[in-house]
This record gives C-alpha cells, structure tokens and sequence, in this order.
C-alpha cells in the first residue's frame, strides 16, 4: 500500500510567496507544448517583453532561455510586485504580440508557471548553468554558446 501523500498543483501554490529583491527560476511553457518559441520571430519578443518589464520596475531580469517549447528564466523581484502579477503581464503581453505576428489566436501559454526561489549565491550560479546548458541537453546544439535564444547579464564560459 502506497502511504506517500498525494500532491495536487493547487496545494503546490498554496505555498508559493512572492519575495520583493529574492530571485526566481521560472519556467513557463506553451500551450500544449507547441514548438513555436525559438526562433527569429518569437524569441525577440519574449525577450522584448522582459526589457519592457525591467523598465517598469516590475523584474530586473538575469538570464533568459527561450526553448522550443518553454522559456527558462532567472529574474529578480521588485518592490511592491508578485509573482503572479508580473507573469501575468509577461504571458498576456508577449502572447498576444506572437499570435499577432504568426497571424493566429487562442492559447498561446499554458496556465500557471514553474518557480524556485534562490536563496544563495551557489544556487544562483547552478541554476544560470542548469539554463544555458539546456540546449544543449535538449541536443539543439553541441555547444551552449551556438544556441541563439539566450541571454545573460553575466559572461558565460562553461
């Protein structure tokens, strides 16, 4: 007999808080995985979107990993912000700027979000590691640095 509890997503987020100046590790994900993110058309988008969030003071973000499928992101958290508000902002602007540009509509992001906070300096340079090298994983390219769809504050040299 099984004893381990079972875990729903909605008491997942019944634990998620938002820390003003923590960082964040967050994947979103499209709708029903569509591979239609890493590209020359969808890709500046996204990264659009988080300049435009950084400027209003809502994330300074650190790194950004558009993948097919599913953008990994590392940012940190602004006064007075939330999660849930920032990323609304994030999913609702950037899809409605793709759909328009790929002349389409509906669903463009899955609902919810994945997120960790970051809690030390090691953590945050695994996690910017664990981002770059995904392509690489993913076997989109041999090399990191060959992967187009990223962007990084920091120099990256694994």
């Amino acid at each position: 007999m099984n004893t381990s509890p079972k875990y729903r997503s909605q008491d997942l987020r019944k634990a998620r808080c938002s820390i003003p100046g923590a960082y964040y590790h967050i994947v979103i994900v499209t709708h029903r995985r569509q591979p239609i993110l890493a590209n020359d058309n969808a890709a500046p988008i996204i990264f659009k979107t988080f300049d435009w969030l950084e400027t209003q003071n809502r994330l300074e973000w650190t790194c950004i990993m558009v993948m097919p499928d599913h953008v990994h992101t590392v940012i940190k958290l602004e006064e007075g912000q939330t999660l849930a508000k920032m990323l609304h902002s994030l999913k609702r602007f950037s899809a409605r700027e793709i759909n328009k540009h790929l002349s389409q509509s509906g669903p463009f992001w899955q609902k919810g979000y994945t997120d960790w906070n970051i809690r030390t300096e090691t953590r945050l340079n695994d996690t910017l590691r664990y981002c770059y090298m995904n392509p690489v994983r993913k076997r989109l390219v041999e090399r990191a640095r060959e992967y187009p769809y990223w962007r990084c504050k920091y120099e990256m040299d694994w």
